[in-house]
């Protein structure tokens, strides 16, 4: 099947830059793709924290629960990282084999284990196959649709995320109930065998790149695979300490070991990152910076709103997990709506406005609580699910065309593991900060109470709050110290 790319003439360009380019004709395939594979990432996350409880009671091991989230996180961020590499290498085809076979072995083992160790084995083969599959799904977003329609595209996937934040729970209650939790791990079988399908007929047969073979892969590369596993992992071990020394030489220890494997790979002859990554005087560095930024000051919202919304205002688990949903759903509006925005100073002001939207969403977080107002706290995660609609899409978009050739392989491919990694470190920032001002309820068996909510969490969302703003602040750089840079880049992208 052909499929169009991102190398089509202006008129078509032109004539097929709204909805009806994506819903209509070969692209709708393609996108079907795309949204099959993000949303079975999203889906599966969702379920799994549900179930949870469930999997404890059949087959035990509470003390091994933590691990079940560690291991899927660690494997996917360390494929998804070199999965940029390995498709300039290889092609994007014969990676979705790959990791499809890999998730429906993890999805199996995981459905039929008896014990925890099956399970975590499972698991860690499903975060395998999972990272790789979302790291395909953004990367071969530049070969299958034109510039154009890239923003409409990110916009959508927003949208999967919110359907699956408003269905995960339902879905993993009714597939509990009806048979039992092994069921929602079973019913990914089907659905990779359908998204392999999809895939093989819309993926390209080779590489974007025909001038030469792409970067060849040794023992060389297994080194910097295992420090950012080391790196993930000492980050995420996070959520299990309880003293604020640990967590703070944990976090250290992680965030200097990513830096150092950052460093080490810029050096490689087959690196995984591309090379402006992180660097401020260059559009994807610039935009790297503000992105990750706006997901590490996300921590304290992601960790604790459910349970603030339990402990301050009485509500139920359920009703507190969709007043959560809330970013999700306000993201998603605000993503569609300007979707469709083409000039570059426009989507520069929205790129802007995004992180200083998640400083005003912090900031109404902590009075909220101050205040003890739910209606407040619901427009504060109102704020904050916009400030990532407006910006991210144009973020990401950014991004993949501040580059070419291989570079842009790694860099659609690392979008995932840059929020990813972001949210990582935001929960561990948030773990820290709740232990410091106190908001962390130790020895009471719950999270946070009523008490300490209103007493120390409006300091722990006026300190996510000052995160926000800095990356609001490197933000107006983008319009001033990058700005020439930014238009030749934004104008192309358009």
């Amino acid at each position: 099947m052909q499929t169009p790319t991102g190398t089509g003439d202006q008129t078509t360009e032109t004539a097929d830059g709204g909805w009806h380019g994506l819903f209509l004709g070969p692209r709708s395939l393609a996108l079907l793709v795309l949204t099959l594979g993000v949303g079975s990432h999203a889906v599966n996350g969702f379920v799994t924290v549900a179930i949870l409880p469930d999997i404890i009671r059949d087959l035990g091991g509470q003390e091994r629960a933590y691990w079940i989230f560690t291991l899927f996180q660690v494997a996917a961020i360390v494929t998804g990282t070199a999965t940029g590499a390995l498709k300039a290498r290889f092609g994007a085809r014969p990676l979705f084999l790959a990791a499809s076979a890999t998730l429906f072995s993890g999805s199996l083992f995981s459905g039929i284990a008896e014990g925890t160790g099956w399970l975590l084995f499972g698991r860690f083969l499903q975060g395998f196959g999972e990272g790789m599959i979302l790291a395909l799904c953004y990367a071969v977003i530049p070969d299958l649709f034109p510039e154009r329609l890239v923003a409409r595209i990110f916009s959508l996937l927003a949208g999967v995320w919110a359907i699956a934040a408003g269905i995960g729970p339902l879905a993993a209650g009714i597939l509990t109930e009806t048979w039992s939790w092994r069921a929602a791990f079973l019913a990914n079988l089907p659905l990779t065998g359908i998204l392999l399908l999809c895939a093989l007929i819309v993926l390209p047969r080779e590489s974007r790149h025909k001038d030469g073979p792409g970067p060849r892969f040794g023992l060389a590369v297994v080194p910097r695979l295992l420090l950012i596993a080391a790196a993930v992992l000492s980050i995420s071990m996070v959520g299990q300490m309880k003293a604020v020394p640990s967590i703070a030489l944990a976090l250290t220890f992680g965030l200097s070991l990513a830096v150092f494997t950052l460093r080490l790979d810029r050096k490689a002859a087959t690196p995984f990152i591309p090379g402006a990554a992180f660097r401020p005087g260059h559009p994807l560095g610039l935009c790297m910076w503000i992105e990750i930024l706006m997901w590490v000051s996300s921590g304290a919202r992601v960790v604790f709103v459910t349970a603030l919304g339990q402990a301050v205002w009485g509500l139920s688990v359920t009703k507190a997990s969709y007043l959560a949903t809330t970013v999700a759903f306000s993201w998603t509006v605000a993503a569609w709506l300007v979707a469709g925005v083409g000039e570059p100073a426009r989507q520069r002001l929205l790129m802007q406005l995004g992180p200083a939207a998640l400083t005003v969403g912090a900031t109404l977080f902590a009075t909220a609580l101050s205040l003890q107002s739910m209606p407040l706290f619901a427009l504060g995660a109102a704020f904050s699910g916009a400030g990532f609609g407006i910006s991210n899409l144009f973020l990401n978009k950014t991004m993949i065309y501040a580059v070419q050739g291989v570079e842009r392989d790694r860099t659609s491919a690392f979008l995932p593991t840059l929020q990813a990694a972001g949210a990582s470190v935001g929960a561990a920032f948030a773990g820290l900060f709740g232990l410091l001002f106190g908001l962390t309820a130790a020895g009471t068996g719950e999270l946070v109470t009523r008490e300490t909510a209103i007493a120390a969490g409006p300091s722990v969302f006026l300190a996510m709050a000052a995160i926000s703003l800095a990356a609001a602040l490197l933000a107006m750089r983008l319009s001033l110290a990058a700005a020439s840079n930014a238009e030749d880049v934004l104008s192309q992208a358009s």
